[in-house]
């Protein structure tokens, strides 16, 4: 049986497909997780927090400074023009919508949704269709990529401030990660394939906080967070890309998809701020959604955009 490389084959699959098993379980026979260590520590919701943890030092320990340099002139400058963009967008949509949102979208789910980034989904594309410097704007991207930049936001924004303990829980890791990669590059060829690894488990653990009847509830408001994100990341850096730095927009198109990380932004902002746990679920459900359609349509874009400096010529 050749089960994995056709979980693989999937968009997302090595997460999404464990995260459904979990909320098959926890749905309608939840106590099989629920008989004790290490059973439920590893198989439930009680080991989130620990399995981000080990993939952001991954993250870190994958991730090389010096290559940002070269990604100045295009990539870098679309990164972080995005990662302002999206908090610009989503302080606009707590203080105007509230924590309730829009079309029974979170404000949760979209600011999670809006400052995601696949960064691994860019690094493949790049490697089809872009150059060296294209290439390089990996490493910026798993940094503004990481699921502190919309946690602080939405503490921010909610008025409870910057919670700078929450931050440095979940940057830490990485920069734990970053210093080891940088130490030894065997600790780097080592640790490649456990991010990787690690996804089933995430997916496992966060599917455990998931009622399938409320996510199938959740089909179409997850399509409209998908719209909603496309609109407010893709849209204008394209036309910025196009316009200012004369590229055909398939950079821009590839920073911008919904990263599988989304989907640990609502366990993580709990941890400090409660007050969302009534959007936890139908919030994880509409981020899953929309992280399947990233995966799909994204390539699609990337390469629609790539062809198109072609014809331009």
């Amino acid at each position: 049986m050749n089960i994995l490389s056709n979980v693989k084959k999937l968009p997302g699959g090595l997460m999404l497909v464990p995260m459904v098993i979990g909320a098959v379980i926890h749905t309608f026979i939840p106590d099989i997780v629920e008989i004790g260590n290490p059973m439920t520590a590893i198989f439930s919701k009680q080991g989130t927090m620990t399995v981000v943890g080990i993939i952001l030092i991954f993250a870190g320990i994958d991730t090389n400074f010096k290559s940002i340099r070269k990604c100045v002139k295009k990539s870098g400058f679309l990164i972080v023009l995005k990662l302002v963009l999206n908090i610009v967008c989503s302080l606009f949509i707590i203080r105007v919508l509230g924590e309730g949102g829009i079309y029974g979208i979170s404000s949760l789910a979209l600011v999670a949704c809006i400052c995601s980034c696949n960064a691994g989904l860019y690094l493949a594309l790049m490697k089809q269709y872009g150059d060296e410097g294209d290439l390089a704007g990996f490493a910026l991207l798993n940094v503004t990529g990481l699921p502190f930049i919309p946690v602080a936001v939405l503490g921010y924004a909610g008025g409870n401030g910057i919670d700078l303990n929450s931050i440095a829980a979940t940057i830490l890791p990485f920069i734990i990660g970053i210093i080891l990669g940088s130490i030894d590059q065997e600790i780097k060829k080592f640790t490649r394939p456990g991010m990787e690894i690690m996804l089933p488990f995430l997916g496992f653990c966060l599917g455990s906080s998931i009622d399938l009847k409320i996510a199938f509830q959740s089909v179409g408001t997850g399509i409209i967070l998908f719209i909603i994100f496309t609109l407010l990341n893709n849209l204008p850096l394209v036309l910025v890309e196009k316009l200012l730095l004369k590229s055909s927009g398939y950079v821009s198109m590839g920073i911008s998809s919904v990263a599988g990380l989304a989907l640990t932004v609502p366990a993580l902002l709990l941890q400090s701020d409660s007050s969302y746990a009534v959007y936890m679920e139908r919030a994880l459900s509409q981020i899953a959604m929309a992280v399947v359609l990233s995966a799909v349509i994204t390539p699609v874009l990337v390469k629609w955009r790539w062809k198109n400096k072609f014809i331009r010529r």
